[in-house]
């Protein structure tokens, strides 16, 4: 009888989510990047992070072109989930890359804010 409550109540817990970081490699002591952040996520030169919204690919038979329009957008991660993306991935990652026609090059600049803003504020 013991032995069933135990079975039930293992049933019902969840399994706990878990992001390992490399904090020391074997060979040189360093960091490692979690692959699957670079993989999943994008880093803006300002510091944000973007991501595919989810479910893009799942079902598009059922879906209707608008739905299928809005799936294809990217949405911002918060600042919590930048934080820790940060600390996920090395120096190499935060650098600014630049690549040739990228589809981000609006989004890498805020200069709607003063901490972020390059260009100077021209009042007039």
């Amino acid at each position: 009888m013991n032995n069933k409550h135990i079975l039930d109540i293992s049933s019902k817990i969840a399994p706990v989510q878990i992001r390992t970081v490399t904090k020391f490699s074997l060979k040189r002591g360093k960091r490692k990047t979690v692959k699957a952040a670079t993989r999943r996520f994008f880093r803006l030169h300002w510091g944000g992070w973007i991501r595919p919204k989810v479910g893009r690919q799942k079902k598009l038979w059922k879906k209707s072109p608008a739905q299928k329009r809005r799936l294809r957008q990217h949405v911002f991660c918060n600042s919590t989930q930048s934080t820790m993306l940060d600390k996920m991935v090395t120096k190499f990652w935060k650098k600014p890359k630049h690549y040739v026609e990228d589809p981000y090059a609006s989004y890498h600049t805020r200069e709607e804010f003063f901490n972020t803003r390059k260009k100077p504020l021209v009042r007039g």
